[in-house]
């Protein structure tokens, strides 16, 4: 099922008041997803990390907020 989510773009330093923006992905739970989500491999303060992220087309960015997230 594609459930509707908040994205933000990648392109720009993604900081809150609790430090860098993680996307829900990574933790989500929900077996039934069928957004275009990819495990990318990006640079965040010279360390690369394993994300998962949002896929579309030529740009991707990282799920904020998402209809189906679960975290069981």
């Amino acid at each position: 099922m594609e459930y509707r989510c908040e994205t933000i773009s990648m392109s720009r330093l993604n900081i809150n008041s609790r430090g860098v923006i993680s996307p829900l992905c990574d933790t989500c739970k929900t077996k039934d997803c069928s957004n275009p989500i990819e495990k990318k491999r990006v640079s965040m303060f010279g360390a690369i990390k394993e994300i998962r992220v949002f896929n579309r087309g030529m740009d991707y960015v990282i799920v904020i907020g998402c209809e189906g997230y679960l975290n069981v």
